[in-house]
């Protein structure tokens, strides 16, 4: 797919589903609301202090769908000796188990 295709395959989403395709690039909040016209004050307190709140959830999703895509990438890396995807995985190893054990 290219950006124009892309771009054209907004048009027919809802607000939660754009909101969740843009995060999932990693735009920031300010850009999300710039790009779909909302209120970026308003938008900000919806996806930061508002956690059950659809808009808070499909930006949160989003971020995660990539996130995975990139570590299962990773975790591919280090399983075929990539010292740097190996550090990246105790990383993320480390930051689990201090999570769990909090």
């Amino acid at each position: 797919m290219t950006s124009e295709q892309f771009l054209e395959s907004l048009t027919g989403l809802s607000e939660q589903e754009k909101i969740s395709e843009l995060s999932s690039l990693f735009f920031t909040i300010s850009e999300i609301a710039l790009f779909l016209d909302f209120n970026e004050e308003e938008f900000r307190r919806q996806v930061l202090f508002e956690k059950d709140s659809w808009m808070s959830k499909a930006y949160y999703k989003g971020i995660m769908r990539t996130t995975i895509k990139m570590r299962f990438d990773t975790r591919r890396f280090a399983l075929a000796g990539s010292p740097q995807a190996e550090e990246e995985m105790r990383q993320f190893l480390t930051r689990q188990k201090l999570e769990e054990d909090a």
